[in-house]
């Protein structure tokens, strides 16, 4: 599907006949014209090496669009086995032929890489195999809900391999994707283990790690999300199974995420730099209003501050139309959207009190999200606890197994685990008795309040811990 030169197909039907199965029939689809003779070339090839191994391997080359020429409906295609490395392009649900193709499959505006997988999935014969290389995106997020939903329906997911550097991955070909590999069949019936293997990139592929992890520690069936998790060391398999120990979840708590109002292009008549630094002007009138702008480097650990003495302190202008881009000044906690991969912490939180300044409203950029309850405004102790929460190491590593991405989605962040909101405000009455509030003093807090502890020892008295030595009736 999106054969290419046909390296894939070259190779599966290689494996095949090393495996004694040596009559082999190939459907190709390509949709690029300039590529079709360089395939039949490989084809024949291919063909004549089965033929000189006492062999038979017949092919034919569709010059066509996969997603829209639906092979599994109009052709009535049926395959044992199916590879494919799709192309990755987002397209517009309402509008799209694409959109429209899949419709009878899954509900979502996601991007062309799922519809391959899906229609090729659709293809498959009963308890027909199929690897794929792709983006990790659909693993979670609410764009691919749909396409989850669809693809562990109607499969059995068999093996997950990832690569912990991007940079290693399809980097002659710029492709900024993290991108895995993964195993399918066509089954409803799912194996307890899935199989989880890992390498930093392509060079050291012969020297991956391989684990086997239960089921439910990978899909996450709690919720109607049905997101896939994917532990890349033993220490991961530890932070997840110990995740399903808390007590509740996010939302379940009574706290709301929202993604923050202020669009710094689409908003840039409304954004200034302070005219007399740690200084703003009141409330004169509307067309001298003015209020602060809180952006990334505001937050601090566990504290968010803005006095407009920083070089990098904004404001933002009441003028007509400011209304859809503030905030009501009241208790939050900020959370950091977007972090890089390689950064030490990809959960980065402050709480920012109502003290903070006297003005009645903020402004908030949306590269942060603002957090808070959806009964009451958040109090001061409270809001500590909460931002120490997602400030700990046991968050901080359980959000990248359960997202790959380095952008924060509230999606993930309301289905996660979470402690209790009487743990929360526990944690925030221990830290504000402290003298000094560093990562070090958070995470003593939050495993002494959560009784969580991932240490190696410990966990290996749990029974769970057999599944990942390959143990499953321990």
């Amino acid at each position: 599907c999106g054969a290419g030169y046909g390296i894939l197909t070259l190779t599966t039907a290689l494996h095949c006949l090393e495996n004694g199965r040596n009559d082999i029939s190939a459907v190709l689809y390509e949709l690029d014209p300039k590529v079709i003779e360089g395939l039949t070339q490989t084809m024949d090839e291919l063909a004549s090496h089965f033929q000189n191994n006492a062999g038979h391997f017949k092919f034919e080359i569709i010059n066509g669009n996969f997603v829209t020429d639906r092979p599994d409906k109009n052709r009535e295609f049926r395959f044992d086995i199916s590879v494919i490395n799709p192309p990755y392009f987002k397209y517009n649900v309402v509008d799209s032929p694409y959109s429209k193709a899949v419709s009878d499959l899954f509900k979502g505006d996601p991007n062309i890489y799922a519809s391959f997988i899906a229609i090729m999935v659709a293809s498959l014969n009963e308890n027909g195999q199929a690897v794929v290389i792709s983006p990790r995106s659909f693993l979670n997020g609410l764009y691919f809900k749909g396409f989850r939903k669809y693809l562990l329906g109607s499969t059995s997911l068999k093996h997950i391999h990832i690569f912990r550097s991007r940079k290693d991955v399809f980097n002659e070909l710029e492709v900024l994707q993290e991108n895995i590999i993964f195993k399918i069949s066509k089954s409803s019936t799912q194996d307890r283990a899935i199989t989880i293997s890992s390498s930093n990139g392509i060079k050291d592929l012969e020297k991956k790690s391989v684990d086997f992890y239960p089921y439910d520690t990978i899909i996450d069936n709690t919720n109607d999300e049905h997101i896939i998790r994917v532990p890349e060391s033993k220490n991961d398999y530890r932070t997840l199974s110990a995740a399903n120990n808390l007590p509740s979840t996010f939302s379940a708590e009574g706290y709301f995420i929202s993604t923050g109002r202020v669009v710094d292009f689409r908003t840039r008549e409304f954004i200034f730099e302070p005219k007399n630094k740690g200084t703003l002007p009141l409330f004169n009138s509307m067309d001298e209003a003015f209020v602060p702008l809180i952006k990334l480097h505001n937050i601090g650990l566990n504290s968010v501050h803005w006095d407009g003495t920083n070089n990098k302190d904004l404001i933002f202008a009441l003028k007509d139309g400011y209304e859809k881009h503030v905030n009501k000044n009241q208790n939050y906690v900020f959370l950091k959207r977007f972090t890089s991969k390689e950064e030490k912490r990809r959960l980065v939180a402050g709480f920012y009190s109502v003290t903070e300044n006297k003005y009645g409203l903020i402004g908030i950029v949306n590269k942060i999200n603002y957090l808070g309850r959806t009964d009451e405004e958040i109090q001061h102790i409270e809001g500590i606890g909460l931002a120490a929460t997602f400030n700990s190491s046991f968050m901080d590593n359980y959000y990248r197994c359960i997202s790959g991405n380095t952008q924060v989605n509230a999606t993930d962040v309301r289905v996660m685990k979470f402690p209790s909101r009487e743990m929360i405000i526990e944690i925030g009455k221990e830290l504000i008795a402290k003298d000094r509030i560093d990562y070090d003093v958070i995470d003593k807090v939050f495993s002494r309040v959560t009784r969580i502890n991932i240490d190696e020892e410990e966990f290996k008295k749990c029974s769970r811990y057999c599944l990942g030595n390959r143990s499953l009736d321990c």
